[in-house]
């Protein structure tokens, strides 16, 4: 009995499902938004914003106290299409679909998960302000991992959720070596001499391996910067007195009177006397002061197949100081040493949305510490600590065009995928070409729920 010619949209079914196991990092963000992007003719650039809950103080005693219900929103852009082209011939199309998979389908999505994931490793770590280990030196401790769990929880994680700890392999490896004689469940030590690797539920947190975890290098720095003024609390500012931003702009000074890089797009900023606050009791936790992660001004729009590798490219931008290299994520001062930065979260010292305690030595030009004081151009991985809602990841479901031979598109809505496959004849040879597409994009939903461990 003859096999059956597999079809366009036969091949696009099952591909789904495929791409999905393939993923590693990203299968943990959060997809339940991708149907805000279930639209007609979506496009590079489309955006939807992604609605977060109020919160509120509450008051003591019998009087009403009516508070704001504030909503606040986190756009999500489709920022990234990525497509592998392949050419079937039709004795290849009679296989059974088992062998088709194995053949052609696999090497096809790992290929795309394998970019999904390295875009969604470097959108992770420039996007993730909280942050510990030793910059350029592996992991070995546990504790290490147990503190980036309570520092989490002290920002607000769910309880009754275990969140992830995806490690480049290097990094699991130096860890499986460090918690192979610990006291464990016997199960989980035979899985690290078996596996080489740490076995779940393991310090608090779901191991993952993943080789697209991203290796940065901390900025140039150069003087003594400092906060140029800590009483300007405007719209668009890094430092607000109350209400909301996602992100905002410091503008500094005291760098090294050369038109010179200084930081670049993932470095951690803390201020002199800002220290980290707990968003629901709004108390300060800890000793370490408060970190902010360097971004891209605003208006940048990341793009896969940049410069910077396995990286998104940025948009060109205007700096009230200083200038920002679109190619490398690079920020450098003027001559004068003044540097305007973007970064995230912003800093809100009260109200609802407070995120920070403001102490007696946050006053003047409070002095900056880059990266925790790190050497400059030291090299280090970015393993990520996060729970699902740390990040958002959206497909959006691609037009099928009318002009060709076969044209079929694939979505689930519980997977959170949408792929679409296109195949024309092209007659100057003879062939028929196909190409498997996915447009997708990412947000930071939460960025407290996300930690960054420096190995």
């Amino acid at each position: 009995m003859p096999n059956t010619l597999l079809t366009t949209s036969y091949i696009t079914k099952t591909a789904l499902p495929v791409l999905s196991n393939e993923c590693v990092l990203t299968d943990k963000f959060n997809r339940q938004y991708s149907d805000e992007f279930a639209v007609k003719n979506a496009k590079i650039g489309a955006t939807c914003n992604v609605r977060r809950p109020p919160r509120y103080f509450g008051t003591f005693g019998p009087a009403l106290n009516v508070e704001p219900s504030t909503e606040t929103y986190i756009p999500v852009s489709l920022n990234y299409q990525f497509h592998v082209d392949v050419q079937f011939q039709e004795v290849d199309l009679l296989l059974q679909i088992d062998d088709f998979k194995e053949r052609f389908i696999k090497p096809a999505m790992a290929a795309v998960a394998n970019r999904i994931d390295s875009d969604g490793a470097y959108f992770g770590y420039q996007n993730t302000s909280l942050t510990g280990g030793t910059w350029g030196t592996a992991p070995t401790s546990f504790k290490a991992f147990s503190d980036a769990r309570a520092i989490m929880a002290f920002e607000g994680a769910p309880k009754g959720m275990t969140p992830n700890a995806v490690l480049d392999p290097l990094s699991m490896s130096s860890m499986a070596d460090a918690l192979k004689g610990q006291f464990n469940p016997q199960a989980r030590i035979s899985d690290i001499y078996e596996m080489g690797a740490i076995a779940m539920k393991t310090a608090g947190f779901d191991w993952f391996e993943d080789q697209n975890i991203p290796r940065l290098t901390t900025g140039a720095g150069g003087g003594t910067p400092v906060l140029a003024g800590v009483t300007s609390a405007v719209a668009g500012s890094g430092l607000l007195t109350s209400g909301w931003a996602q992100t905002g702009v410091f503008n500094t000074s005291g760098w090294t009177a050369s038109a010179n890089p200084r930081v670049t797009v993932g470095d951690i900023i803390q201020v002199t006397g800002l220290y980290p606050a707990n968003p629901q009791n709004r108390g300060q936790y800890g000793s370490a002061l408060k970190q902010l992660v360097v971004i891209p001004p605003a208006g940048y729009a990341p793009m896969s197949g940049a410069a910077v590798p396995g990286g998104p490219q940025f948009a060109s931008a205007t700096l009230t100081n200083g200038t920002f290299n679109a190619a490398t994520g690079v920020y450098s001062s003027t001559a004068g040493g003044l540097l305007s930065i973007t970064v995230a979260e912003c800093a809100i010292t009260g109200g609802q949305f407070q995120n920070c305690v403001a102490s007696a030595a946050f006053t003047g030009t409070p002095a900056l510490i880059i990266n925790g004081g790190a050497a400059a151009g030291t090299s280090s991985v970015a393993g990520l600590l996060f729970y699902r809602d740390a990040f958002a990841l959206a497909f959006a479901d691609l037009p099928l065009p009318r002009s060709v031979a076969e044209a079929a598109r694939a979505k689930d809505d519980d997977l959170g995928l949408s792929i679409r496959m296109v195949t024309q004849y092209t007659v100057n040879n003879d062939a028929e070409p196909t190409r498997m597409d996915v447009l997708y994009g990412f947000s930071s939903l939460y960025r407290q729920l996300g930690y960054r461990l420096q190995g």
